[in-house]
């Protein structure tokens, strides 16, 4: 097998057992659509800041600064969490034909 496969079947792996850790955090016995995004994310951000790219443009960090602390809001969290599945949708829109992101309605 190519170290490509590998690789991808190794991330694959990662983000399914992330997501479910997720939803385990928010009491839920089965992982959702926000607990895979969350999952990607942090997938993303840990990619950027040790390899120095993103497929998905994600930020090299996002820690928060000492001080900043009380800075940090619900909607911000939330605000960066859309901003992302915006990129990842984007993504997918134009690298996976036929592929058509999940509405929340």
């Amino acid at each position: 097998s190519s170290g490509i496969n590998a690789e991808y079947g190794n991330a694959r792996q990662t983000l399914h057992l992330m997501a479910g850790n997720h939803a385990r955090i928010n009491f839920r016995e089965t992982a959702l659509d926000v607990d895979a995004v969350a999952a990607l994310k942090l997938y993303e951000e840990c990619l950027s800041s040790h390899q120095g790219y993103s497929t998905v443009d994600a930020p090299k960090s996002t820690h928060i600064k000492p001080g900043e602390e009380d800075e940090i809001t619900s909607e911000k969290i939330d605000a960066a969490m859309e901003t992302f599945y915006s990129r990842v949708v984007n993504f997918c829109t134009t690298n996976i034909p036929g592929f058509v992101a999940h509405s929340e309605e």
